[in-house]
């Protein structure tokens, strides 16, 4: 089913063949949008040397898009050079990062092209499928090493504290819905979450958290078998725990329901994470952040007759729900 987004910059022929020639890239030979993603455009660029690379573009100016969605992409090529630098996880280096809006009017980067497909298009076995979360699972340890003394979003300035951080966080989504003309009683109750576990968070380490690891973000490269790790944009620094709502059984499942997961974790990690009530806790609020994120962008992506829209709808409440339990 092809998603229709209120947010993808729609890029000429013309603009990309420029784009490159500008940089020294090459001839463009050939332009094919690429991926399923919801908010940036993506483009496979082949030039006539038979090079092939990802362009991606960021929303056109003036989109409709969230508080901390605000210059993401400066955000997700820091996230790749962290990776790059920091650990030897298998992700595309980034060639051209053109914020200038010259010749493409939105900030885009040139990247390598990597070899694979998402995770979710290989129609794995069960016993093949574990053994690509193991892989998973080993990336975000390898990321869970690298630390920051500031929290939050690059994009939006950081804080001193997980507890500061996550309440901004909340808070700009809370402005942005009103900002949008609704109310979110759910999201007021998190913000109080927050507030009610302020010792706890203040206590939590800083860390490089993706908070995106789905199936769709991870290209499985068959003649290999290693994974590749796609699209970081919406990283941030703060609590490890938070990454574990993309395994196991999902967003919508508690963290008890993940001890395979923190098991094989721990196998690898330096910094252990163990089922705990305040890891529990921890987690809960990063799934309510989860959800006050997909409850609040369905009003900037999507008509209310997308499915897309009531797919969001259903799943913030099935989040809150489950995590206002446990909090």
């Amino acid at each position: 089913m092809m998603v229709i987004s209120k947010t993808k910059y729609e890029a000429s022929e013309s603009e990309i063949k420029d784009l490159f020639s500008h940089h020294g890239m090459g001839n463009v030979a050939d332009v094919a949008v690429l991926g399923n993603g919801e908010f940036n455009a993506a483009y496979k660029v082949t030039c006539d040397n038979g090079t092939d690379y990802a362009l991606k573009i960021a929303p056109p100016e003036g989109s409709k898009v969230l508080s901390y969605e605000k210059n993401m992409m400066e955000s997700e090529v820091f996230w790749y050079s962290q990776m790059h630098e920091k650990t030897d996880i298998l992700c595309p280096e980034v060639y051209v990062a053109d914020f200038s809006k010259e010749i493409i009017r939105s900030n885009c980067f040139i990247m390598e092209m990597m070899e694979g497909k998402p995770l979710w298009e290989m129609g794995f076995s069960d016993g093949e499928y574990e053994e690509i979360q193991k892989q998973k699972i080993c990336m975000l340890t390898k990321i869970h090493r690298i630390t920051n003394d500031g929290y939050g979003y690059i994009q939006t300035g950081l804080k001193n504290s997980w507890y500061e951080a996550l309440k901004n966080m909340a808070l700009s989504l809370v402005a942005d819905c009103r900002n949008l003309g609704h109310d979110t009683p759910d999201g007021e109750k998190f913000v109080s979450f927050i507030d009610k576990h302020e010792k706890l968070l203040r206590a939590v380490p800083c860390r490089m958290v993706n908070f995106d690891l789905w199936d769709s973000n991870v290209l499985y490269n068959a003649r290999t078998g290693k994974i590749c790790w796609i699209d970081p944009e919406r990283g941030f620094w703060g609590d490890p725990v938070a990454d574990f709502i993309t395994l196991g059984p999902g967003q919508k499942a508690p963290l008890s329901a993940k001890q395979k997961e923190l098991d094989t974790y721990n196998e690898m990690a330096r910094e252990k994470i163990f089922l705990t009530g305040e890891t529990e806790i921890r987690y809960a609020l990063a799934v309510c952040y989860l959800a006050l994120i997909e409850e609040v962008e369905k009003y900037v992506r999507y008509e209310p007759d997308n499915p897309t829209y009531i797919r969001n709808a259903v799943d913030s409440r099935e989040m809150y729900d489950m995590a206002f339990r446990l909090l």
